[in-house]
């Protein structure tokens, strides 16, 4: 059997108790075990020295053998510790030894005259050095030169943790590669059991450098178990992308983008001629394309996608688009009546909050192909709402929908699939994460929008924000229009700007009748009336919560002003920043920090500095981590790896993709490797991947 699929209670030194308690922390197997990689190593190689105590080297480890001249308690008679003094055998030297919290028999452990063996930091003391809970042993006891300390688990102590590791990695041989011989050799890689060695048991003459890679995880150790992990996410997104089936083609139609933009009053950017070429192109043959259209905010993504709509539904297709929030589904609605121009009419849009009787009326016109353009949230995933004839379907803001989502709605269907990202998102990690898609990239917007200004602003100076938002309202004749974005709805545990305060801080400032808030518990009612009042500049300013975030267009708006805005993320800062200086007006943004902290400010300050979202999102990404490949966690680390770093990694993130995508070629089926067939299996498993059927 694989190490990695052997059961725990196989491992030596495992029994059922500690089994109970390893599998509730979600370690079943010897792998999960060897990917309980150390807490840190202890370098004891120069450790036994008394002249690190005589020299004063405090943070030096020391595993020193002394003879006791003093004990006494400290503390409460229960439950105190003690405090011994060592003195150096063949010298003058002493150091003081503290136990706050004594292991039981430590008194008799530690008789006057008793020589022992003592292994921890040295630190400053009150007047001298002192050690504080070292471990202690026998005088004559071995140590390891070099010793992983692991951290317990539930009431398994790190010994012992450390002790059921080191009993599965005797076991190391029985690790089955899933890189090829043949790639492992191209990359002169070297093999799993030398790197689960490297990393659980290093050798004595590891080079300080290579000890230090280790503890922080960036050695070649975990780079070569990592690029395993690597190249199975990348088999099982491979596979999501192979495993799609025909398509009937669309013939392609250049006229299309000309059409869509001069409807909607614009002129097309190379970007966009670029992309549109790009994605015409993909559906022409029989198999189903599969894009990620990337782009920054204001890159005119949205008529990208309904060039291909239109292109669809001139080929006799039909288009269904998938949508974050109900806003978002009605106001690309309008956008796809206005650009198409008619063709593909009637439109239908379905929402969580659309009533029982029109949902059913439009299913059954859905049925008998009378609508072949359908607009909606989460509701389209429904049975029944997606017509049969479907030719495109094209998922607005990807990252708000999980996999299994996207792949329902093309799902035992022959139909393309145009996935759009508001979020710009880094090349590398976009061809990482979405494997299953080919990306295309459009950097540059409209020649016509103007760079938005953009300040922090001190949190007191309300005089200030008050008065930059009176100007933005005169301003282009007194149709200027306000976004005032709060972190929160209501007050929670967590200390951020809410809605009440912020219209409490406004109505100081404005009349009541000119301000409109909007935010996800309203109504999909309340909702739409607070957008149209807004839209219509009856009420200017319009105070809400991250909602405005993705696809809302108001041309008019000319300044946002994101109150508690250390709150929000760099990406998304960015994307709230785009919402305004859409008409091609000038446009400013105010970020407002709840607190005064430098480091808050600091990071403001770098999104106000920089107007390139690629390389915001790459900060943004390093600051917080890329969430699951897998799961539904859209930031930190990803729990699905245990070796490999993504975002770290890429070099090697590009070479699996490319390995992949050559071993799936060849050998379809994995046949011929059935080691990498279980790791991506694995990963599937461990990371709940939604799409596990799909991805075969």
């Amino acid at each position: 059997m694989d190490l990695q699929d052997l059961p725990v209670t196989e491992v030596k030194h495992v029994g059922l108790q500690a089994a109970a308690i390893l599998r509730g922390r979600s370690i079943h197997t010897a792998g999960d075990l060897l990917a309980r990689t150390p807490r840190r190593y202890l370098d004891l190689r120069a450790a036994d020295d008394w002249n690190l105590v005589n020299e004063r080297v405090i943070g030096a480890t020391v595993a020193l053998v002394g003879t006791v001249v003093d004990s006494k308690r400290i503390g409460p008679m229960r439950g105190g510790g003690v405090s011994i003094l060592l003195r150096e055998p063949a010298g003058r030297g002493v150091l003081r030894v503290v136990f706050f919290h004594a292991p039981p028999g430590m008194a008799a452990r530690t008789p006057l005259g008793a020589k022992v063996r003592v292994i921890g930091m040295l630190r400053e003391g009150r007047g001298d050095l002192e050690l504080h809970q070292p471990r202690v042993l026998a005088p004559d006891a071995k140590f390891a030169p070099i010793e992983a300390v692991y951290g317990g688990i539930s009431t398994l102590a790190p010994a012992t943790i450390a002790r059921v590791v080191h009993s599965a990695l005797e076991r190391a041989n029985e690790w089955s590669d899933p890189v090829p011989v043949e790639l492992a050799r191209t990359m002169k890689l070297r093999s799993s059991r030398e790197a689960l060695l490297a990393i659980h048991s290093p050798a004595t003459n590891i080079p300080v450098d290579a000890l230090i890679a280790l503890q922080r995880g960036t050695s070649w150790a975990h780079q070569r178990l990592g690029f395993e992990e690597l190249l199975a996410a990348a088999v099982v997104l491979e596979r999501a992308r192979k495993s799609v089936g025909h398509a009937q083609p669309i013939a392609f139609d250049p006229s299309v983008g000309p059409h869509v933009a001069k409807r909607l009053g614009f002129e097309l950017t190379a970007s966009q001629h670029e992309a549109i070429d790009a994605i015409l192109r993909a559906m022409t043959i029989d198999q189903p394309m599969r894009r990620l259209l990337v782009g920054d905010v204001g890159s005119g993504k949205t008529l990208v996608a309904a060039a291909a709509s239109l292109a669809t539904l001139r080929a006799g297709r039909a288009v269904a688009w998938l949508c974050p929030t109900s806003i978002v589904a009605e106001q690309h609605a309008h956008t796809l009546t206005r650009g198409l121009g008619g063709e593909g009419a009637p439109i239908a849009v379905l929402l969580g909050s659309t009533p029982k009787r029109a949902r059913t009326a439009a299913r059954k016109a859905i049925a008998r192909g009378q609508i072949r353009l359908v607009v909606g949230t989460h509701a389209l995933l429904e049975d029944d709402s997606i017509p049969k004839d479907l030719g495109l379907a094209v998922v607005d803001e990807q990252h708000r929908f999980g996999v299994a989502q996207r792949m329902a709605l093309v799902k035992d269907r022959a139909a393309h699939m145009l996935v759009v990202s508001a979020t710009p998102i880094p090349r590398t990690l976009a061809l990482a994460q979405y494997g299953d898609l080919d990306v295309v990239t459009m950097a540059k917007g409209p020649s016509s929008r103007q760079p938005i200004t953009s300040r922090v602003v001190d949190p007191t100076d309300q005089e200030y924000i008050a008065t930059t938002i009176r100007r933005a309202l005169e301003a282009n004749e007194g149709r200027g229009r306000v976004f005032v974005v709060v972190p929160r709805i209501e007050a929670d545990d967590a200390s951020a700007v809410t809605i009440a305060e912020a219209d409490a801080m406004l109505s100081k400032h404005f009349p009541r009748d000119r301000i409109v808030i909007l935010h996800g518990q309203l109504s999909t009612d309340a909702q739409r009336e607070a957008l149209h009042a807004f839209r219509t500049g009856s009420h200017p300013i319009l105070l809400g919560t991250s909602v405005i975030e993705v696809g809302l267009d108001v041309p008019e708006a000319n300044l946002i002003v994101i109150l508690g805005a250390e709150h929000f993320g760099i990406a998304q800062l960015h994307q709230l920043r785009g919402r305004v200086g859409r008409g091609g007006q000038r446009a400013a943004c105010l970020f407002v920090p709840e607190s005064r902290e430098p480091s808050a400010r600091e990071r403001l300050d770098e999104v106000a500095g920089c107007s390139d979202g690629f390389v915001l999102a790459e900060r943004d990404l390093e600051r917080r981590g890329a969430g699951e490949w897998f799961g539904e966690e859209q930031s930190g680390r990803d729990r699905s790896f245990r070796f490999a770093d993504p975002l770290r990694d890429r070099a090697l993130v590009i070479r699996a993709v490319e390995a992949a995508r050559d071993i799936l070629e060849r050998d379809p089926t994995l046949a011929s490797h059935p080691a990498l067939d279980r790791a991506a299996a694995r990963l599937v498993a461990r990371g709940q991947h939604p799409t596990a059927e799909d991805a075969g």
